[in-house]
């Protein structure tokens, strides 16, 4: 993509938070370990970008830089379902894909990285300088390669790249302009703050309020736009009836013996075990030994007499399972770490194992049933083989019939409600009519079904439709009635006319209430005791500012506006809420701050510079991303158990 392109094109993209997408580095110096060396029989591509191919090489440096900064966050934690969890590998490749594009960029614009801004920029390297700051010299440049497994020419090639990019980034920032006002509104956004407390009171209350026939007809009056119908439609159908079907089928036992045998994969259950288990993580304030010992404290509170879910909830740290009282349910094999799953397996059906030492912690596991694995008894499934076998024959003939009906309608030219209602007749089946339903509609006796409401709405009025699928069955229909879009007469939306009606009167009402509150305040009544007069919760807002969110209101905009007005002490409102209204008091003020911004501008400016080139990267390579259809390696990603993702 030209850069042309991105100037021309730049309030049309589609901006992606990532977060901070800057130039994407290849890590230099790097340890060795954490991932398996290159298995046997691997490609040694590990993922391709238009015509050029990520190297796997490549791929492993990159994941086992990504594996250091997890290792070094999560510490002894840190293991390969973890990394798999975070989805690593993909991290890695995406990182490598998106490097790999920006430098086609840096490319296509003409951007070259000459051998004198090379030689500067390994010359920057502080690895590479001696005491004095001058180059160490060819022979200890090599060694410090050697040292950390670099060649010559892949370092350098690296370090050429990483010139380019950092010369596309410098083109890039020329468009990120930011105005003298954007400055300004960006610092008022942070330092122009606000805290209130305040009261809502809910209109639910105004119960006794409702809406008149003249209210009804003045705001329908008004707002009648607002209620317009979308094009309806009507139609009659014809519905083999799967549920009706259902009871006229019979499967002979022999067939219901064979489909047993013949799939027996189906009704060959796994060994399974039903425990559960408190856990004790092993942290820098609590260590290994400290853990187990507390969780053999807990362990003989169990053995004594006391709930295993109580404690399970008290003390595990298993956030998933604690508030079940650490119940795991039924687990197979290799669905737990294996001295975990060893433990669960190997006990007795009432037994109490543990601690017992995983990744995670200290477990204590109570096992509470066990099924044994195998090919489940024919009499304990034959119910469930009957369903199935059903199930796919009673679709079969649902089809069948339908199909059969839709080709006599075509053969003998049937075009008619009454041939249509005759035909039903003669097989067993009857029309059923619609109410008038949009295009999205739920239709009444038909239930959610896009592909009926699709084919009513291809029809001209009288036509008859092609076999469509229902939840229920198949069926035919014919289009009865088209309405098209209109304004509707009030009694045809009333009932939405009046919740309308009343809810906006409900919030006049507490809107009302509450401005005798606020006349109240103003001759000096104190406010927690107004609140508390009144049964209503005087609560703090906490700090916001211009674009945020109170608390308890959300982004009530006019409540944020108004305080942002106002200086502490003074009364705001009441103004209209999501449930109500609200009065509130400002508590504390902060504003605009002239020395204060000239001191920071240049600071600001340079924050949302690098924030507009951020979006700016991330834009073009999610087009480019498109455009070029990156494709992991299948095998690559199989060596850590994950199927390739849609790119």
């Amino acid at each position: 993509m030209a850069l042309k392109y991105l100037r021309d094109n730049l309030k049309s993209l589609t901006w992606i938070l990532w977060g901070v997408v800057a130039v994407f580095i290849m890590l230099i110096f790097f340890e060795w370990g954490g991932v398996n060396d290159r298995q046997v029989g691997v490609r040694d591509v590990a993922a391709t970008v238009g015509d050029e191919e990520i190297s796997y090489s490549e791929f492993q440096q990159q994941y086992r830089g990504l594996e250091d900064r997890y290792r070094q966050t999560f510490g002894a934690q840190f293991n390969r379902d973890m990394a798999k969890q975070f989805n690593l590998p993909i991290q890695a490749l995406d990182q490598l894909i998106n490097r790999r594009i920006m430098l086609m960029e840096a490319r296509e614009i003409g951007l070259r990285a000459t051998d004198k801004e090379l030689q500067d920029a390994i010359l920057g390297y502080p690895a590479f300088q001696d005491e004095n700051g001058d180059f160490i010299g060819t022979e200890r440049y090599e060694q410090v390669l050697r040292a950390n497994r670099l060649s010559f020419n892949d370092f350098e090639n690296s370090i050429r790249q990483d010139v380019l990019l950092s010369k596309l980034n410098s083109v890039l920032a020329q468009t990120s302009y930011i105005s003298d006002a954007e400055v300004e509104s960006s610092y008022r956004e942070e330092a122009e703050r606000a805290q209130v407390r305040f009261v809502q009171l809910p209109a639910s209350q105004f119960t006794e309020v409702t809406a008149s026939q003249e209210d009804l007809e003045s705001h329908f009056a008004e707002n009648q736009a607002d209620y317009e119908l979308p094009e309806q439609r009507m139609a009659s159908y014809l519905l083999a009836d799967t549920v009706q079907l259902r009871r006229e089928i019979e499967i002979p036992e022999e067939e219901l013996t064979a489909y047993y045998e013949s799939q027996s994969e189906e009704f060959t259950r796994e060994e399974q075990v039903r425990a559960r288990h408190v856990l004790l993580r092993v942290t820098p304030d609590r260590p290994a030994e400290q853990a187990e010992q507390e969780l053999r404290a807990i362990r003989k509170r169990v053995e004594a007499g006391e709930d295993f879910s109580e404690l399970a909830e008290e003390f595990s740290d298993d956030e998933d399972t604690s508030s079940r009282g650490g119940n795991l349910g039924f687990f197979g094999r290799n669905r737990m770490v294996k001295a975990f799953e060893d433990a669960a397996f190997g006990a007795a059906v009432g037994d109490l194992v543990g601690p017992i030492k995983t990744d995670f912690g200290y477990h204590l596991i109570d096992v509470q049933a066990h099924r044994e694995g195998g090919l489940q008894p024919f009499d304990q499934v034959k119910a469930v083989v009957r369903s199935r076998l059903v199930a796919e024959r009673v679709q079969e003939i649902a089809e069948s019939k339908i199909q059969d009906i839709a080709q006599r309608i075509e053969t003998e030219k049937l075009t008619s409600a009454e041939d249509l209602a005759n035909l039903a007749s003669e097989e067993g089946l009857e029309v059923k009519t619609t109410e008038l339903f949009g295009l999205g509609d739920n239709v009444v006796g038909v239930g959610r079904a896009p592909d009926f409401n699709a084919a009513a709405f291809e029809l001209e009025a009288g036509g008859i439709s092609k076999p469509v699928k229902l939840p229920r069955g198949w069926a035919i229909l014919q289009l009865s009635e088209i309405k098209p879009p209109r304004l509707p007469e009030l009694s045809e939306v009333e009932s939405q006319v009046r919740q309308a009606v009343e809810e906006k009167n409900r919030k006049v009402a507490a809107v009302a209430k509450l401005e005798e509150m606020r006349r109240a305040l103003e001759t000096g009544a104190n406010f927690e005791e107004l609140a508390a007069e009144q049964g209503l919760e005087l609560q703090d807002s906490g700090e916001f500012g211009r674009f945020g969110t109170i608390t308890g209101l959300g982004s009530n905009q006019a409540v944020i506006n108004a305080a942002l007005g106002l200086d502490a002490g003074q009364l705001g409102g009441p103004v209209e809420s999501d449930l109500g209204a609200v009065l509130f008091e400002v508590t504390e003020r902060k504003t605009f701050d002239a020395e204060e911004f000239e001191t920071e501008k240049a600071t600001i400016r340079s924050s949302q510079e690098s924030e507009r080139l951020n979006q700016l990267i991330a834009s073009m390579v999610e087009l480019r991303r498109r455009d070029l259809t990156p494709k992991y390696d299948a095998q690559v990603l199989a060596n850590f158990g994950i199927d390739p993702p849609d790119a």
